[in-house]
């Protein structure tokens, strides 16, 4: 059977490991300013729950004391405190929203860029090339294969064509034997499937008969580094 030396592009396979590292640095880095930001936000929504715990106690402490002026109007003021410090933390976890937004600005046109760069290294591999060069290899080798056929059969023919097949009586008897030589019986067998594919039937039909389509050239291609 026919094979494709795979050496080449297994080695680039191989080697490919290291295809996305500049675009892995950068959201490296990204993933290092998200970390402050992440921390950021535990740090307010654990000071949010601290307050949260601050003013329910507040309130009890509070109804207890009503009958205590002095110390009512003093947990009051806590309350007050604790609600203005509250809302500060709100507020400071919507800025906190709004910086997430700007480092994903910060970065979505860079990652873009350098992934751009990174990824074009797959033109290394001209898929096009490669495909023609292999249709070319197939198709060729097939038709050689066909053309020694044919030569080998030739000889026989001399004798075949001149004693039996020119006998017209004695084929009228015999249109089994006459078909057994018909002038594509040294073609090689070729079963074609319904749609399109790489390689073209007739193609394959004319390399089965020992011709190669004239379409069919042999591509320069280049060396996969």
């Amino acid at each position: 059977m026919i094979t494709v030396d795979r050496t080449k592009i297994d080695q680039s396979i191989e080697n490919m490991g290291t295809m996305f590292n500049a675009t892995k640095e950068v959201l490296a880095s990204y993933e290092e300013e998200k970390k402050v930001l992440e921390k950021r936000g535990e740090d307010l929504n654990k000071k949010v729950a601290e307050l949260q715990e601050q003013h329910t106690q507040l309130l009890l402490d509070r109804e207890i004391a009503k009958d205590n002026t002095s110390d009512y109007i003093y947990l009051s003021k806590q309350l007050a405190d604790t609600q203005k410090e509250m809302r500060i933390i709100v507020s400071l976890q919507e800025e906190l929203k709004w910086d997430f937004k700007q480092l994903k600005k910060k970065y979505v046109l860079t990652i873009q860029n350098t992934y751009g760069k990174d990824l074009s290294a797959k033109s290394q591999f001209d898929v096009n090339a490669n495909v023609e060069l292999v249709r070319y290899e197939l198709l060729n080798a097939i038709a050689d294969y066909a053309k020694e056929v044919r030569k080998q059969q030739q000889p026989l023919m001399e004798i075949i064509g001149d004693e039996f097949l020119d006998d017209e009586e004695l084929m009228e008897n015999n249109l089994s034997f006459r078909r057994a030589f018909d002038f594509d019986s040294t073609y090689l067998s070729y079963w074609a499937e319904a749609g399109n594919s790489v390689i073209g039937k007739n193609q394959v039909f004319s390399a089965c008969s020992g011709n190669l389509d004239p379409n069919v050239r042999k591509p320069k291609v280049k060396e996969v580094e």
